[in-house]
């Protein structure tokens, strides 16, 4: 035999093999995702110390049609303070001669960024301190104007030193020198520079150096991020998830623990529903500080019924009776936020605490299935605009059942009556939802007529909804059977919209029912999208689901996540943006992502290498004595 035709075939083998691998590899790279630089920006943003300060920024940046959206646009500003057992202070700052708004984001230190055409202003609250500092750099000199009422005493210490003496003590000072004035029953405080700064200390008059206020800012928030849970995610996308944190945290309040549902007015409230994945995203991410500080808010808010209302003021944390009727999907949503947090904690305690509000929850749930022919009664979660038997409200609710009895079984209580409560809810939800290919928005009920009398017979409303989605990844039902997967690919195929999913066919509110800011009907939203992406996590689709976290970023301004974007050009829809529950989402799926070999393309080029390696040294060795090897031999030089 000769051998060196053996080794002559295996190594043109072993180069084809390696060859092979090396295309493979390429075609399954994964593409650098990069945040969009120059995006639309977010109008409003909040930011907090996390403790017991909070404040509302305006970044100027020009909100489209206001007059039909019902916002106004406003200068570079801090429009409200918020401060501990204070509450909202009559304190405002404005910052003028900026010229227009040209960019502004989030920035990984928590500050936030404002360009104009003049120049750049930075705004930050170092974590767990009291200061709020203003850094502006101008090519023109610009003005910091700080109001505050006439009626607040004040003494000038120096020219850049001002005490405000009630109804707290605050110190201001600044790089530049402070002209105070009176202006139509405000005093006013005004800085102007090139290159300055002004501080406003809450409650003492200590001073501490502005290049030290930065560094103190940078440290404590680096620590803080240094502290989640890291996914097994990298570059934009690992930043998206930090910033998302960044989001969550500065839009709870520090004092009561509620989130607002996005800094924009339109949405500045706290709906319960949002809040609750804010906080759960939280805690999942480590936070445990702040989910219970929500989680405890919810069980004050708690109506004596055992319900909550559908949305509540950010300030102070009391209801908005303006808003809708009560929705249902709270209820399951504490449940389940509840347990996940004793699942990350162990903590009984808590546990022991907010049993009283479990238990009310789970009496008023006991008694509507009881009285409902085993159903959740009629509300408007998940949208708010259908009244009816949701499958959203119906399925969070089951679920909150189930982990309500996981939280009886831990404490040693009976948990009997409420895992036949759950088991019969996901009878009746089985029962009626499905409707043959997949679980449709709602049911309604019907009367049908006999010979023998009437009977009441529930039909499902044959909508798609890619709420569906969400339930079934959290386990409502097996993802992997057939139900879970006849539903998944008919609403993928119905409402996919410029790589994401819509809400549901025929969805106008972005385009002219309320905010007016999309081009069209059926823009997919980001909360859906992330949604699918939980389920493919859940089928082991994870590719898929990095798609989806990379479509989120190509989306957002500047790695802040919109509510939705526009279905035919895709730009962020700027009325809702940034939302919290899109960044609560985002945190979720990002944990949740979890590829079984993420070192698998790296792994394949380097056995490539070594394979390609291997064929030229046998290529080298046996191939010199006969004329055809000389040929490939010179072929290859």
């Amino acid at each position: 035999m000769n051998w060196r035709i053996v080794f002559l075939i295996l190594g043109i083998a072993l180069l084809i093999i390696g060859a092979l691998v090396i295309v493979l590899s390429i075609t399954q790279r994964q593409v650098v995702i990069q945040i969009p630089a120059n995006s639309s920006s977010p109008a409003y943003l909040l930011l907090s110390n996390w403790r017991n300060l909070s404040i509302y920024v305006s970044t100027g940046y020009p909100i489209p049609k206001p007059v039909l959206n019902g916002e106004s646009s406003k200068p570079p500003s801090i429009l409200q303070v918020f401060y501990g057992q204070y509450g909202l202070l009559s304190i405002n700052v404005t910052i003028t001669n900026l010229g227009n708004t040209s960019e502004a984001y989030l920035a990984l230190n928590n500050t936030v960024i404002i360009r104009g055409s003049n120049g750049e202003v930075s705004v930050f609250i170092p974590p767990n301190y009291t200061t709020i500092a203003i850094i502006t750099r101008s090519r023109n000199p610009l003005a910091i104007e700080v109001f505050i009422p006439a009626s607040y005493m004040y003494q000038v210490i120096n020219a850049t030193f001002v005490i405000i003496k009630s109804p707290l003590t605050i110190s201001i000072y600044s790089g530049s020198g402070i002209t105070v004035s009176n202006v139509d029953g405000w005093t006013v405080l005004s800085i102007s520079g090139n290159y300055t700064y002004v501080v406003l200390n809450l409650g003492g008059t200590s001073i501490i150096p502005i290049n030290e206020l930065m560094n103190i800012n940078n440290n404590e928030v680096s620590n803080w991020l240094g502290l989640a849970r890291k996914p097994r995610l990298s570059g934009a996308l690992l930043t998206e998830y930090y910033l998302s944190l960044l989001l969550l945290m500065d839009d709870q309040n520090p004092v009561t623990g509620e989130f607002a549902a996005s800094p924009e007015p339109v949405y500045f409230y706290t709906w319960v529903r949002d809040s609750s994945f804010a906080a759960m995203a939280l805690q999942a991410a480590g936070y445990y500080g702040p989910a219970m500080k929500y989680w405890l808010w919810m069980c004050n808010a708690q109506n004596s019924s055992g319900t909550w209302y559908t949305r509540y003021n950010f300030w102070y944390g009391t209801l908005d009776k303006t808003f809708g009727i009560p929705e249902y999907d709270g209820i399951g949503l504490f449940q389940i936020g509840v347990w996940q947090f004793y699942e990350y904690t162990h903590n009984k305690s808590f546990l022991l605490a907010v049993l009283p509000c479990i238990n009310k929850s789970l009496g008023w749930e006991l008694e509507s299935i009881e009285e409902n022919d085993g159903l959740i009664p009629k509300d408007l979660s998940i949208w708010e605009g259908n009244y009816a038997y949701n499958f959203w409200t119906q399925a969070i609710d089951d679920l909150g059942l189930y982990a309500s009895a996981q939280i009886y079984r831990v404490l040693g209580l009976n948990n009997t009556e409420i895992l036949r409560a759950a088991n019969e809810l996901n009878a009746t939800i089985q029962r009626y939802f499905y409707t043959g290919k997949f679980y449709s928005q709602a049911i309604t009920s019907t009367v049908v007529y006999t010979s023998g009398g009437s009977q009441v017979t529930y039909v499902p409303n044959g909508i798609p909804d890619s709420s569906v989605i969400l339930p079934i990844a959290m386990g409502l039902v097996n993802p992997r059977g057939v139900r879970a997967v006849s539903t998944v690919e008919t609403i993928t195929r119905v409402l996919t919209v410029n790589g994401g999913l819509a809400r549901f066919p025929g969805d106008d509110y972005h385009y002219d029912s309320s905010l007016y800011d999309s081009t069209a009907p059926d823009p997919p939203w980001l909360i859906t999208t992330l949604f699918l992406a939980m389920y493919y996590d859940d089928v082991g689709n994870y590719t898929g689901v990095y798609n989806i976290l990379a479509w989120c970023i190509e989306h957002s301004q500047h790695g802040l996540l919109p509510e939705a974007i526009d279905p035919r050009l895709g730009y962020p829809l700027p009325t809702t943006s940034p939302l919290t529950w899109s960044a609560a989402m985002y945190v979720l799926t990002a944990l949740n992502y979890r590829p079984q070999h993420k070192p698998v393309i790296t792994t394949m080029v380097l056995v490539a290498v070594v394979i390609i390696l291997l064929a030229i040294v046998m290529f080298a060795v046996y191939g010199r004595a006969g004329p055809r090897q000389a040929l490939w031999s010179r072929h290859y030089s």
